[in-house]
């Protein structure tokens, strides 16, 4: 991986993967959204957040506080529908364009399921006429992707990775993808392997300095995924994934296995893509790259999968893991309530191994609501200390005729 990013470029995209450390990077960028290379060129992280059917744009401390006030932490561009050619996103990014042009950055747009949408992207940017774009995308392998993505997505909806596979609504065609994104006119594809640090490598590719997050979606402990599905409140469905977040933001991290259900017979249906997709990418990316995304030795040795095969699916009610999630969820719940200011309350004891899970889970719903209580009164605290300042400072500039109203390109103070 080189480390000087083409000077020329006039729009950074990140499309993803899904999975791929997105979220890290994501949160990472919200918090230091101005980035300046060792060049001196200066780069700007943006996102359009959409809300009651109107669109703004956020950049600057603006996108920070946003990011906070979130329960996932960041912000990011709106994803967009297959086909949907007037998504507004095709609206906003040339205005973002023109606006780097006028004040001399490179703006920065993410969204992790982007990747799959190339098609619609050449459309757009030949009619901006192909302005000079990277495209960045970090890469898993297509096992241990589709492993994830099942316990993101899939067991919210099916009981099996049997049934997710068969289904077959998120295939691993990302090498494909990307080859297709390497044939836009004035567009260099950037790629990298999301092991170990995404957020290192994305500083490393643009040689910025950019702080990790301390909080992003790394992989739930499997006690707490099975507390989740028995208790639907706290996670609705697969795209809903906020309390998640909010446990990994102020819990500490409960000690087991990490989430697994790929079986041999998996690994095996999964042949055909892995080599599909590692031949895609051994005709578009870079050599380095190349030896980048291939030190994850899972692209070529299944033998690296036989371990946790052997182990079997992982058990999502398995005491002494739900134990271990009883006294995280407390410690976590504490930690929130003191930074809000609220009454820490009287936890209850953990049960004994014999317990039922209606008792376990009776048990470990009083801290998960005042963990997500807490943390929201925080969040919304925030927001609405910023927007008071903020509507103060626009009244004394612009006059007290504009108190309160945002401008829909927000960059805050």
């Amino acid at each position: 991986m080189t480390g000087t990013a083409m000077e020329e470029s006039q729009l950074i995209l990140h499309v993803g993967l899904p999975k791929g450390g997105s979220s890290a990077l994501q949160t990472a960028l919200s918090q230091t959204p101005e980035l300046t290379s060792g060049t001196g060129r200066q780069l700007r992280y943006t996102a359009l957040r959409q809300a009651g059917g109107q669109q703004t744009l956020l950049q600057g401390r603006a996108l920070s506080l946003a990011a906070r006030r979130s329960a996932y932490g960041y912000a990011t561009w709106p994803n967009i529908r297959p086909g949907d050619a007037d998504s507004p996103v095709f609206d906003w990014l040339p205005k973002v364009v023109e606006a780097g042009r006028r004040d001399g950055t490179v703006p920065i747009a993410s969204c992790e399921g982007w990747v799959n949408q190339p098609d619609l992207f050449a459309a757009h940017l030949q009619r901006w006429g192909n302005p000079r774009v990277e495209v960045v995308a970090f890469l898993r392998p297509p096992v241990d992707w589709m492993n994830a993505s099942y316990w993101q997505w899939g067991i919210w909806n099916v009981p099996s990775l049997d049934l997710w596979l068969r289904r077959g609504n998120l295939p691993y065609n990302f090498g494909l993808d990307l080859e297709r994104w390497a044939q836009i006119p004035n567009l260099r594809l950037r790629l990298a392997g999301a092991r170990p640090d995404v957020v290192q490598k994305f500083s490393a590719l643009y040689d910025v300095n950019l702080p990790g997050a301390s909080s992003s979606n790394s992989s739930s402990p499997p006690a707490l995924i099975g507390f989740l599905l028995r208790n639907r409140e706290f996670r609705p469905s697969g795209h809903d994934a906020s309390s998640e977040f909010v446990v990994q933001r102020w819990c500490p991290p409960v000690p087991g296995r990490k989430l697994w259900a790929v079986q041999a017979a998996h690994v095996w249906a999964l042949r055909q893509a892995v080599a599909r997709n590692r031949a895609a990418l051994q005709r578009i990316a870079a050599a380095e790259e190349l030896e980048d995304i291939l030190s994850d030795a899972r692209w070529q040795d299944e033998r690296l999968y036989h371990s946790e095969i052997r182990l079997g699916p992982s058990v999502l009610d398995d005491r002494a893991e739900m134990a271990a999630l009883h006294d995280a969820l407390c410690e976590g719940a504490t930690r929130a309530c003191v930074a809000a200011g609220l009454k820490v309350p009287d936890w209850p004891g953990c049960p004994s191994a014999a317990a039922d899970l209606e008792q376990w889970d009776a048990t470990l719903r009083k801290p998960m609501e005042a963990l997500l209580a807490a943390d929201r009164n925080l969040r919304q605290s925030q927001g609405a200390s910023f927007g008071a300042a903020l509507g103060q400072r626009l009244g004394v500039r612009l006059g007290r005729g504009v108190r309160g109203a945002l401008p829909r390109i927000f960059r805050g103070a």
